[in-house]
């Protein structure tokens, strides 16, 4: 009887040892392929998604594949390659992704395909991911209103796209939320240009905007630079390079892109995942508002007591931020 035992316990364990090896042959074969238009090291939108694109391989042990710097006439001939290529999921970074993703999702019906900062979906294969922009910007927006020394602020975006346009316009209802007589300047460059980014700050800072906020992938450098140069205080999107840009970049309004980026694979990964269109904002603790650690010590302790405030009453539904834009 004992042999017996012994024998079906043995079963049990080798049975139990092939389906951990099973489980994790399945994860590690899982495949995913990030388009991105900028370069992963762009210190901005780029980066943070290669970010997330680096998590799914550590931590859910995927084989991952990403392609920078993509360009316009490149977009569905990248997607359908990594399509080609087996991979499960294929991300395309950005909204300028959305009709390519579209396209060849409906190729590759079992090929997942996730678009960022987007609202496309056709329920079946192809969904989207996108931080609730307004929120980061009001955010930003709100803050300068309440470090101004001139009662002038200023907002530089790069390419003209939703998630850039959304975000200029809840900066302007940030700052007018706080003081509805604060002047708001605002250009959205059309072009991911550092030089044309710096230029367009400098004539801001020439109209007396005092502090400086930057929407863009590499041209963010720019708003920094300009502000820099002329010893104003700046606030980085999504990213913030505190340590190079020590003596302007004061604060940021993270959007965490590679979080939202993550959760979403994970999701495929555990089969729990429906294409559709996901906002995430600061009740998710995608988007939060954070300080320089170098130059903290300059915000005043009853701005970051408002600001935690207004944080609050978003995360509470007392400050609908979609209700303060025109």
């Amino acid at each position: 009887m004992k042999k017996v035992l012994l024998l079906v316990l043995t079963l049990f364990m080798a049975i139990a040892i092939v389906g951990c090896d099973s489980a994790v042959k399945e994860k590690s074969n899982l495949k995913v392929g990030m388009a991105l238009p900028g370069a992963k090291t762009d210190g901005g939108w780029s980066q943070v998604a290669y970010t997330g694109l680096v998590m799914i391989q550590d931590e859910l042990g995927a084989k991952i594949s990403v392609n920078e710097n993509t360009t316009p006439a490149d977009y569905e001939r990248v997607l359908r390659d990594y399509a080609k290529d087996g991979n499960d999921i294929v991300i395309g970074h950005g909204f300028e992704f959305s009709d390519a993703a579209l396209a060849v999702g409906a190729e590759y019906p079992d090929t997942i395909f996730i678009v960022t900062s987007s609202d496309v979906t056709n329920n079946e294969n192809v969904g989207s991911i996108s931080n609730f922009y307004e929120q980061a910007g009001f955010l930003k927006g709100a803050f300068a209103a309440l470090m101004t020394k001139t009662n002038i602020v200023g907002g530089v975006g790069g390419l003209n796209i939703p998630p850039i346009a959304n975000d200029m316009k809840g900066f302007e209802a940030g700052a007018k939320y706080i003081n509805p007589n604060v002047k708001v300047l605002t250009a959205i460059l059309g072009a991911d240009d550092v030089n044309q980014a710096k230029e367009q700050t400098l004539t801001f800072i020439g109209q007396g905007a005092d502090i400086l906020m930057g929407n863009a992938n590499a041209a963010s450098q720019g708003v920094y630079l300009g502000a820099e140069e002329k010893g104003k205080y700046s606030i980085a999107s999504i990213f913030a390079e505190y340590e190079k840009f020590d003596e302007t970049l004061i604060a940021c309004a993270p959007a965490d892109m590679s979080k939202a980026i993550f959760q979403t694979v994970e999701t495929i990964q555990n089969g729990n995942y429906e294409a559709e269109f996901e906002l995430m904002g600061v009740k998710q603790d995608i988007i939060d508002f954070t300080y320089s650690p170098i130059l903290e010590s300059q915000v005043p302790d009853d701005v970051k007591d408002k600001m935690a405030e207004i944080k609050g009453k978003i995360v509470s539904g007392e400050i609908d931020v979609l209700n303060f834009i025109k």
